[in-house]
Formats: structure tokens, C-alpha cells, sequence
């Protein structure tokens, strides 16, 4: 009996030990940066290799190395940033970027979690905000920042109709609000403090309740 099952388990062995030879030699060490905001290093943040099932975690710097097999995905993760999965190439080096979305829970998910330092943060998240921000100081009114800029609206004196909708029976005068309150007047804003403007119909419009009916012209302040 003992000579029957030798021969078998022998083979299974063999190939069982060529298999683990095998792809032990096809894993190939992939180096990388993990980013937010396109230049900031990201202290441990993880990353795994679906095929390898090899993990890693980044320095102070944000750097890595990993061991892949051909063609693997590495799922990048820290706690407070958006994931991010990318499949590995012939390259051996790659760049990571996490997207950031600034609000309170992600801001204290990624400072107590050590991916980056508070001031850090602040200091990418205003830079950010001055970088997208658009300059309306050339504009004369903040009547004139909004018959230039927001298309669904039209201007008549100090008041702002929507443009979609026809009626009669009433004025289509849509609801205005400045940092989130409802104002009647926004005569005293100036388009030098202006950081966006916007107008938000149907269903961004439902928090506003019936007021806002023709919609919201909402304006955010510097």
C-alpha cells in the first residue's frame, strides 16, 4: 500500500514545489509615491497587490516598494482620502495621487491616522481653494457677475427671474442665498468678495422648500 500512494504524493510535491518557484520568480519589486493635492507625500498610506497579496506601507515621504506578478492591481488606501486602484505595467516606478474631499470627518481621519500633519492639510486645502477660485473683481455689480456668469438666469434691475420658466400668472424670481441664508437683498455684496455663484434647480433646490420653487442663486463669499 505504502509503495502504491509513494510515486503520486512524490509528483504532487514536485509540482507544488515548482508552482511556488514559479511565481516566486515572476514577482518583481514595483517602487511608487503616494500623493494628495499632486505634491504632498502621504505618511502610511497602505497598499496591497491583488495577485502577490503582498502589502506595503508608505514613509514619511510617501514612498513604497512592492513585490507584483505580472499584470497585478495595486489598491492604494489612507484613511480621510478617496481609494485608488491601478494596474501595474511595465513600469517600476508610479506616481499615486488621492484625491482629498475637504470636509471634518475626512480632515480628522487623516490627520489622527498620521497620513499628513493638520497644518500641512490646511495649508494644501487653502492653496487649492485660492487656485480654483475665480477673480469676478472686474465686474461693476454683483448684477452684472450674475447676467455674465449664470446663464439660466436673466437680470432685470434687481431682480433675478428664471429664464426656464413662463409664466403669466407670477414672476419666476428665484431665491437667493449668501453662505447658506435666504437674504432678499444682495445688492450689498461686491463681486471683489465673491468666491463662486451658482444656481441650483429641482432636486439640489428641495432643501429650500417652496421658496425655492424657481430655484436658488447661491453665492459663496470669500
Amino acid at each position: 500500500m505504502k509503495t502504491k500512494y509513494a510515486l503520486p504524493v512524490f509528483i504532487i510535491i514536485i509540482l507544488f514545489s515548482f508552482l511556488i518557484e514559479s511565481n516566486a520568480q515572476d514577482l518583481r519589486p514595483v517602487v511608487g509615491t503616494v500623493t494628495s493635492f499632486k505634491k504632498i507625500g502621504l505618511n502610511n498610506a497602505r497598499i496591497s497587490a491583488e495577485k502577490s497579496g503582498e502589502v506595503a506601507i508608505t514613509d514619511s515621504m510617501g514612498n513604497f516598494s512592492i513585490k507584483c506578478l505580472n499584470k497585478d492591481v495595486l489598491k492604494v488606501t489612507a484613511s480621510g482620502f478617496g481609494d485608488r486602484k491601478l494596474k501595474v505595467g511595465n513600469e517600476s516606478a508610479y506616481k499615486i495621487d488621492l484625491l482629498f474631499n475637504d470636509n471634518v470627518k475626512n480632515f480628522d481621519a487623516a490627520v489622527s491616522n498620521g497620513h499628513v500633519s493638520a497644518l500641512v492639510l490646511r495649508n494644501a486645502i487653502f492653496e487649492n481653494e485660492s487656485k480654483n477660485t475665480k477673480d469676478y473683481s472686474n465686474y461693476k455689480s454683483i448684477y452684472e457677475l450674475i447676467a455674465s456668469e449664470i446663464y439660466e438666469v436673466s437680470v432685470n434691475g434687481t431682480v433675478i427671474l428664471n429664464k426656464k420658466i413662463k409664466s403669466f400668472d407670477s414672476t419666476p424670481e428665484v431665491l437667493l442665498v449668501v453662505d447658506e441664508k435666504i437674504v432678499r437683498d444682495i445688492s450689498y455684496v461686491s463681486p471683489n468678495y465673491v468666491k463662486s455663484v451658482e444656481f441650483v434647480e429641482d432636486v439640489g433646490a428641495t432643501m429650500y422648500g417652496s421658496m425655492a420653487a424657481n430655484g436658488v442663486l447661491k453665492i459663496t463669499l470669500k
